[in-house]
């Protein structure tokens, strides 16, 4: 475990550098994706991937957890990254992409599917995406907003240059996109610190799953709002959705419930 690439990533989530430190606080829900990068950009420029790697966005992710995190820090662990499978649609082409993370006892701790997409037309896409967490109103309470900020710091060209993630967002600068699109890996972390911050759901620790939709690019600097829901048929589900501050447009949104 890279404590150093740890604390830079909680730093620039909004965990706070020094939440390693933390008791009773486990590694964050998405850090062994960063810790898969390596072998993501591995896979997705292989030979054998039917994509080409410029221009790829991240759509969905849902993320396991059967284990604590924390048990990648008791000694040598085992990384994993396999493409599943390929769908072909009228937006353009789907991958999920596997990762996952297995501790020194050979026991699956976490894992990961990304679905990253290669897309005909950017627009087309958000009316393909159903949101995971979208919840009749009439079933929802306790309902909690928090408005963020995006720093230009939070783009991949900048803090997050070190996640590699600029991989997937500078070549589609290409196409048309901004240099300061926010990366889905960043969007996601952020939400599940604010929800912790807040003591929405409690702390945020295995085992549950988290499911979320990426609908629409984020930029920086800008600012946005979260939004935390409970579902009234159980206490163990939160819906969550961040959305652009004082419009309708809607940059993410996911669940994320107990197993």
């Amino acid at each position: 475990m890279d404590t150093a690439l740890l604390r830079r990533f909680c730093d620039a989530t909004g965990y706070g550098w020094d939440y390693p430190d933390s008791e009773y606080r486990d590694i964050p829900l998405c850090f062994p994706e960063v810790l898969c990068r390596t072998l993501l950009l591995m896979a997705i420029t292989d030979h054998n991937f039917r994509l080409s790697p410029v221009g790829l966005v991240c759509v969905r992710q849902s993320i396991k957890t059967h284990q604590p995190v924390d048990e990648l820090k008791k000694g040598p662990f085992t990384l994993q990254v396999q493409v599943l499978v390929y769908r072909t649609l009228d937006v353009g082409v789907e991958v999920d992409v596997l990762l996952s993370a297995t501790s020194r006892s050979k026991s699956l701790v976490w894992e990961s599917i990304l679905t990253l997409m290669s897309k005909n037309k950017y627009q087309q896409a958000k009316n393909e995406i159903a949101m995971a967490a979208q919840m009749d109103e009439a079933m929802l309470q306790d309902v909690k907003q928090v408005d963020l900020r995006v720093p230009l710091s939070a783009s991949p060209l900048c803090a997050w240059s070190f996640l590699d993630y600029w991989f997937f967002y500078l070549p589609a600068s290409l196409f048309g996109f901004k240099l300061r699109t926010i990366s889905s890996l960043w969007m996601l972390s952020v939400c599940l610190a604010e929800i912790e911050k807040h003591n929405v759901f409690g702390v945020i620790t295995s085992p549950l799953n988290i499911m979320a939709h990426f609908e629409d690019r984020l930029l920086a600097p800008s600012k946005v709002t979260l939004s935390f829901t409970r579902c009234q048929s159980s206490t163990q589900d939160l819906s969550f959705q961040m959305q652009q501050h004082g419009g309708s447009k809607i940059h993410l949104a996911g669940m994320i419930f107990r197993t």
